[in-house]
């Protein structure tokens, strides 16, 4: 920071620039301290105070960045930078009602900031309103229509509310702009099982698979694919590449019980939904096996009456 040997004890503003200049090399603390520089000698600086919220923000201090945001509000009403700002701690801090009131008094200033709108739109998500989500999404898209993320997270929210077709749509747009979102091939080919095109499904998982070998997830979508067209061997080698990318995946281990309790490989089949049950804290996977029809063939076997009752001990 050599700079700071040239400004003069009074210059609030080249305290400020100085600050500025480190945050853009990620030297966040020392950042604060021209900040505090800068403030000392003029207290009401506004901008002052919202980048220095900015830089507590970087280093995770959520509650100061807040703080701070909330006195650049108080200097300068009519920022819409300093309501956005603060809608984002909010949101960080899971403080979602609050973050909503923040983004809105940053459009209300400010009606085309898209970042607003988008994230107005995740805190609605957050909350599990997605047709308030969409409608943030829809308006962040109106106005910067190569915005991926919004077009993504509008996909889910349809996706949550079982309108897959729109869902679709979405997904469609985020691989237009984005051709090798993995994340998004995946949800396309999980909408696509919903809207039974199994071809395309299947299609959309291997191509996520080609962007990120280790999606484990997409290794598990297209075993599940699989096993829905009775392609049982390929179905489980694809769980088995979940599995060797993550050990602990406990759904991976639940779908290849299922594919061998198809078969009838009674041995097989409670093994690894065994596995499952002993991987899978907390999920309801004794339950899922007392309904699921895919264990049909071997539910009267006792072993399998016993895992499911939770008689075996592990």
């Amino acid at each position: 920071m050599d700079e700071q040997t040239e400004i003069s004890p009074d210059d609030y503003q080249g305290w400020y620039n100085v600050g500025v200049n480190l945050s853009k090399l990620g030297k966040y603390r020392q950042a604060i301290t021209a900040f505090d520089k800068a403030i000392k000698i003029k207290p009401e600086y506004p901008e002052a105070w919202n980048n220095r919220g900015n830089a507590f923000k970087k280093i995770g201090r959520l509650q100061l960045a807040l703080n701070n945001f909330n006195l650049a509000i108080s200097l300068q009403p009519n920022s819409h930078l300093g309501w956005y700002n603060r809608g984002n701690v909010l949101n960080d801090l899971e403080r979602y009602r609050e973050a909503i009131s923040s983004f809105e008094g940053a459009i209300q200033i400010k009606p085309d900031l898209y970042q607003a709108w988008y994230n107005l739109g995740n805190a609605w998500n957050s909350l599990g309103h997605y047709r308030k989500a969409i409608k943030n999404y829809e308006e962040a898209t109106k106005i910067e229509p190569n915005l991926y993320q919004a077009w993504d997270n509008q996909g889910k929210a349809l996706f949550e509310l079982g309108r897959y077709q729109e869902a679709l749509k979405c997904f469609e747009q985020v691989i237009k702009l984005k051709p090798n979102h993995y994340a998004a091939w995946n949800f396309k080919g999980r909408t696509l099982f919903y809207l039974e095109d199994t071809e395309g499904e299947i299609i959309s998982y291997e191509k996520a698979i080609e962007i990120k070998l280790d999606y484990q997830e997409a290794w598990n979508n297209l075993g599940q694919a699989l096993s829905n067209l009775g392609e049982w061997y390929e179905a489980i080698a694809c769980f088995d590449e979940a599995i060797k990318i993550k050990p602990d995946y406990s759904l991976a281990y639940y779908n290849k019980a299922r594919c061998y309790a198809l078969q009838e490989k009674v041995y097989l089949a409670i093994e690894n939904l065994e596995q499952a049950i002993n991987l899978g804290a907390g999920k309801p996977y004794r339950e899922m096996a007392r309904t699921d029809t895919d264990f049909g063939n071997i539910h009267l076997n006792p072993k399998f009456q016993d895992l499911i009752e939770g008689d075996i001990m592990y």
